[in-house]
């Protein structure tokens, strides 16, 4: 099987100088995974800036960076090789609204994507393999075998509504394709506190489907009195789909299959809803 490494070497690149990268940031993770597919330079800025040590010490010895960033179903996918030129003095703004907040401030590095492998950005998948938590690795040291080589650049599949889950706040950054098919269809959700373990149920059955209502919960609580006495953020919450409603249901049915749900899940009693 092929190795990345192999695709290193071939383009002159010793595997002893490359860190290699994983980015999977549950706050953010569609808007990090739209702006490294598609060259946005926010991406740049956002691998840039990192606060923990070990991390920062892989930066200083690499002399490349080699990205992938997983995509929404799952898989390990290449986003573009960069050599790593010094570190900046100059201060940091975070590029993805909606990210939690660094702890302190980053150090940040310059960078400078280099065209070695960038052919291969948005369509090469490896296999990351087991150890996902030790997100930064040697390039030399561990094989990634390549397992999916695209013929373009491709939005992933729609996972399906009952499969389907993501952060409250990157709705708007979703395929285009995924809020295509959220927009045609509404039902009933599920919103979970990620910190507080805290759910709210909802349902929508208006034009624009789940899409044009889970929209509205942008600031944070979208009108619920529950959410808003909690204080939180779009970001602080996933949201997930229950069940879909037939195109033939009026409003007040799918509102009878939301208070099925919240009787089943007894949302009145230990979640969020208040009705």
């Amino acid at each position: 099987m092929l190795k990345f490494t192999s695709l290193l070497r071939e383009a002159g690149i010793d595997p002893a100088g490359v860190r290699l990268l994983r980015h999977c940031d549950p706050d953010v993770q569609r808007q990090v995974y739209q702006a490294a597919i598609h060259a946005d330079p926010r991406f740049d800025l956002y691998q840039n800036a990192q606060v923990v040590p070990r991390v920062i010490d892989a930066f200083r010895a690499a002399r490349y960076l080699a990205a992938f960033v997983v995509d929404p179903v799952g898989d390990c996918v290449f986003v573009g090789l960069w050599e790593v030129t010094g570190e900046s003095s100059d201060p940091y703004t975070d590029p993805f609204p909606g990210a939690a907040a660094m702890p302190r401030s980053p150090t940040v590095f310059e960078t400078r994507r280099v065209p070695e492998l960038d052919c291969y950005r948005g369509r090469l998948v490896i296999e990351w393999g087991p150890g996902q938590r030790a997100w930064v690795q040697r390039a030399d040291s561990k094989e990634k075998p390549i397992v999916e080589l695209r013929r373009q650049i491709v939005e992933p599949e729609f996972v399906g509504y009952l499969a389907f889950r993501c952060g409250l706040a990157e709705v708007e950054a979703l395929p285009s394709t995924w809020i295509a098919a959220l927009r045609a269809v509404g039902g009933v959700y599920l919103l979970v506190h990620r910190e507080r373990a805290e759910f709210y149920v909802g349902s929508a059955s208006g034009a624009d489907g789940f899409f044009g209502r889970w929209l509205s919960y942008q600031n944070g609580h979208g009108g619920n009195v529950g959410m808003q006495a909690i204080e939180g953020e779009a970001a602080d919450y996933d949201v997930s789909i229950l069940e879909t409603a037939g195109s033939g249901l009026d409003e007040r049915a799918v509102l009878q299959l939301e208070s099925r749900w919240k009787e089943k899940l007894a949302s009145r009693l230990h979640g969020l809803n208040r009705n």
